[in-house]
């Protein structure tokens, strides 16, 4: 958890610190999109369904990020986690897809996880990400 938030602080810091020109208008409104990869994506997610605990999943994820600027000044994101990552308490492997919204005035951000694993489990889990505590809230959980 501590790995993923030093790389989300990161990257809010360089995005308040930078002012975005890429596929700007002349006010300073637009979007910069990127892609990155991140061998060592993980996340910890207090949910148990039936007798699998969804615990530690770690993997390898491709990450697609659209920042959003008005009148030059950041305002958003959205970014699209896809991969594998594997469940170490039960070494399932799952495909993920995490897809995730921020507001800048809200301090965090929405969004959801869809696991579909190689033993049949699929998990889709809706949730909250708080910046200032570095927690994951679970509004919902799907277990199949």
């Amino acid at each position: 958890m501590k790995t993923k938030t030093l790389l989300l602080i990161c990257l809010f810091l360089g995005i308040r610190l930078t002012q975005l020109s890429a596929q700007n208008d002349k006010n300073g409104n637009g979007a910069v999109s990127e892609y990155l990869t991140w061998d060592g994506y993980y996340i910890d997610i207090p949910v148990i369904c039936g007798e699998a605990p969804v615990d530690r999943l770690v993997g390898f994820v491709s990450v697609h990020v659209i920042r959003f600027s008005v009148d030059g000044v950041y305002v958003g994101e959205k970014a699209k986690f896809t991969g594998q990552v594997t469940n170490f308490r039960t070494g399932e492997i799952f495909e993920i897809k995490d897809i995730y919204k921020s507001d800048y005035e809200d301090l965090g951000g929405y969004g959801h996880w869809n696991l579909k694993g190689d033993k049949g489990s699929q998990y889709i889990l809706f949730y909250f990400y708080d910046w200032a505590t570095d927690s994951f809230t679970i509004l919902k959980a799907n277990c199949h």
